[in-house]
Parts: C-alpha cells; sequence; structure tokens
C-alpha cells in the first residue's frame, strides 16, 4: 500500500491524548481541533482483471484531490490519500480498508471495481462507522440487499443497464433465444437475474447461462455450447480483461457475425481491447466522454483537465471516481463536520449537478439517480480524432434513472438507522 504525504495522527482528530485513548474510532470523524489535512483511502485494483478500471480510477481520484487542494482543500483541511491495490479479491480489500482506517486515520474509503469488494469494504465500513463512496460497482447488491447506512453507490446498477438495454433492445431487435455467458460472483448473477426478469415476460427464452469464474483466461468450452445452440442473443456478462478475452475469442468462433452480442457494462478499455470485435455489441455506461463532452461544459472541463493530466480520456469509471471525491467534498461542507451521520443526512435527498443532467442520491438506499446510456460499438474505421481507439460506441438511446430504478416498493434494501 502506498501513501501519498504523512498520515496525520488520532490526535488531530480528537482533543487531547487522554481522550484519544479513551474514545472508540467514531470519534475520529468528530472535528475537536483544528486539522491541516484530512485522510481518504483509494481502494482500487491495480493488478489482476479489473485493473484498467482501477488504475483509471485512480487517475480520477488524483485530479479531483490535486484541484480541491489547490482551491484551500476541505473546510480549510488539505486532502492526503492513501492507496492500496485490491487486487479485486474481497479479503485484500478489506484488509486494505481496515489498514487504511485504523492505521492511517482514513475518514472516508472509496474504490472498487468489483461489486464482490464493494459488499465486503461496504461491511466493513458499517462496522467502523466510516463513509463509503462505491466508485465502479455494478452489481444490484450495495445499495440493495447488501445495503448499509454509511455507503453511497452513484454508479449505475445491474437493474438500470437491465432495464434501458432491454427497452431499447425490445424496441430494435425484438426478443429470441439468448444464451449466457456469466462471471460466477455477485455482480454476473446481478446481471443475468435483473436481464431475466425484464425479457423473459416479453418472450426472451433463455437457452442456458454458463457459468465461469473470476479470472476466466480460456471460455473455448462456453463459446462452443453457444456456437451449437445458435442463438439470436449471446450476452456476455463478463467485465474488464475478462470481457476482453470472451469476446475476443467469441470472434475467432464466428459468433460476432452469426448472433447479437450484448455486454451489459462496458467502458474505454474494454473496446480498446477488442477493437473492431466490439463492433455491434450493445452495452450500457453511465457516462461516455464523447458524447458528455459535446453535450455538457462541466463534462468538457473535466475531460480536457483529465487528458492534459493524463494524455488519454478518461473512462465511465474515473468519470464517478471524480465526482465522488467531490460529492464527498461538498457533503462534508455542507454538514460543516466530518461527523459521518451528520455527513449522511446532508447527503439523502440531495440534488446536484456535476457533469451531466441533474442527480440526485436517494435516501432510503444511497443509490445515485442519473441517466443510463444504451450504446452499440462502432468498427475502428469509422473512428475519429485524436483518441480514436477510445470513440467506440455511437448512443443509441439515454434513459432517465428514475425511470429505470429500483422502486422503492420492490428494492430489498433495509438500511440501518442512525
Amino acid at each position: 500500500m502506498n501513501i501519498t504525504g504523512s498520515s496525520p495522527t488520532r490526535a488531530r482528530f480528537i482533543a487531547g491524548s487522554a481522550a484519544a485513548a479513551a474514545a472508540t474510532f467514531a470519534s475520529i470523524n468528530v472535528i475537536a481541533a483544528p486539522m491541516k489535512e484530512v485522510v481518504i483511502g483509494l481502494n482500487v485494483p491495480q493488478t489482476g482483471p479489473y485493473s484498467d478500471q482501477g488504475l483509471d480510477q485512480l487517475r480520477a481520484y488524483h485530479l479531483a484531490i490535486d484541484e480541491i487542494n489547490a482551491s484551500g482543500g476541505v473546510m480549510g483541511m488539505q486532502i492526503k490519500a492513501t492507496e492500496g491495490d485490491d487486487q479485486t479479491k474481497p479479503p485484500v480489500a478489506v484488509e486494505n480498508a481496515r489498514r487504511m482506517i485504523e492505521r492511517d486515520g482514513a475518514v472516508m474509503i472509496t474504490g472498487g471495481s468489483s461489486t464482490g469488494t464493494a459488499i465486503a469494504v461496504s461491511g466493513l465500513c458499517q462496522e467502523k462507522k466510516v463513509i463509503f463512496m462505491a466508485t465502479l460497482t455494478h452489481g444490484n447488491e450495495p445499495t440493495d440487499v447488501d445495503c448499509h447506512y454509511h455507503t453511497f453507490r452513484r454508479y449505475n446498477n445491474a437493474y438500470m443497464s437491465a432495464h434501458a438495454m432491454a427497452r431499447t433492445l425490445l424496441s430494435k431487435y425484438g426478443t429470441g433465444r439468448w444464451f449466457y455467458i456469466t462471471a460466477d460472483y455477485s455482480w454476473g448473477h446481478s446481471n443475468f437475474e435483473s436481464l431475466g426478469e425484464v425479457l423473459e415476460p416479453k418472450g426472451a427464452k433463455t437457452i442456458k447461462n454458463v457459468l465461469l469464474p473470476l479470472g476466466t483466461t480460456d471460455f473455448s468450452s462456453a463459446l462452443s455450447q453457444a456456437q451449437a445452440a445458435k442463438p439470436d442473443v449471446l450476452v456476455i456478462i463478463e467485465f474488464g480483461k475478462d470481457m476482453v478475452n470472451a469476446l475476443n475469442q467469441a470472434a475467432q468462433f464466428g459468433l460476432t457475425k452469426s448472433t447479437k452480442i450484448l455486454v451489459p457494462l462496458a467502458d474505454e478499455y474494454m473496446a480498446k481491447g477488442t477493437g473492431d470485435n466490439f463492433d455491434n455489441v450493445v452495452t450500457t455506461a453511465p457516462f461516455y466522454w464523447k458524447y458528455h463532452a459535446e453535450k455538457y461544459p462541466a463534462a468538457k472541463k473535466f475531460v480536457e483537465a483529465f487528458i492534459k493530466k493524463n494524455g488519454v480520456p478518461p473512462s465511465n469509471g474515473a468519470e464517478c471516481a471524480y465526482v465522488d471525491i467531490y460529492q464527498w467534498k461538498e457533503g462534508v461542507e455542507r454538514a460543516g463536520s466530518l461527523d459521518p451521520k451528520k455527513f449522511i443526512e446532508k447527503m439523502e435527498g440531495h440534488k446536484f449537478t456535476a457533469t451531466k443532467e441533474q442527480e440526485s442520491w436517494r435516501a432510503f438506499d444511497h443509490q445515485g439517480i442519473n441517466s443510463c446510456l444504451v450504446m452499440e460499438g462502432v468498427p475502428q474505421a469509422s473512428r475519429t480524432g485524436e483518441f480514436s481507439q477510445f470513440a467506440y460506441a455511437k448512443v443509441l438511446e439515454v434513459h432517465d434513472g428514475a425511470s429505470v430504478s429500483i422502486p422503492e416498493g420492490v428494492s430489498k434494501c433495509k438500511i440501518e438507522s442512525a
């Protein structure tokens, strides 16, 4: 784990050494004396199958932190970051977060590229009474059955993607016979269940769902089964390097030419890794740098700043990481305190505008509500501009977040009381 700058002692958060010795960790989150800095934990995969996404989030976190510190910090405090590589493994993610909180004095943890790691870290942060700003986590669970009082998640979830994608697909492609290849953990299960709940009542027939472990590199057995089944639609519920391997191998089996392919969630690095094989693939995303920078001045400003600092445009996970840091800062400042309870009170129901249309934080599950894009991949020959390798898709439809979100009456979230 890398620590940027010196970490504050508990005495900076709690007045008096005697109080520090006796206080619970929750007391660390209450300002009792002037501080010069505040520590947050950046917990992302820097190695493993989701490392491209984790490293891009890290770039965005640092951009936001640099901007905030240059403009005076958070209530006059400079942000210091402590970092950890979660390797897309829940036990590692939890141990990172524990060290960040207990050793480094982090008052907020953020990160993730996996629903599995997000669920695990969310549970720890609830136990420690530390805010968790979950970033790239797409499964339903973090703001549904595994929701927690101290966790907020702005990123679209599987339910939102499934409902948005289904509306577009049903109007453009009909239903037919569907074959699934699914990552065998909470995120994959969330997407499979959410798509089935929407599509099967409309006439779509699930032929088979092949479950494969995270980190699979050889998809030939599952793809052979798909090839033999001759489905109308092949759904590849894989992410990061796993999706890149699956789709590139699907092309070798001729499936990109013989069937419509869906990937429930994709980003710039996944599309870049698959090249022309991403052509005609239908997917979703909460943010697309090319689309949003042309439509919203704040998105254009963010994209230009990210490119200037990093030499490439941001992925959708990077955009969420950037906004999450600002949302935490603004929530703390509205609360006038690092006290989690006061922060949460100022977040629940809050409406804001960041890099797109107006968004909000729901009070009952702490899910961020914002629009969901349904997109279709384009061939490399049609991608133009300086960053053509990242200009991977056209936007088919934009669905309002409230219209595709889990209704309160359907939600399994039973959030703790304060």
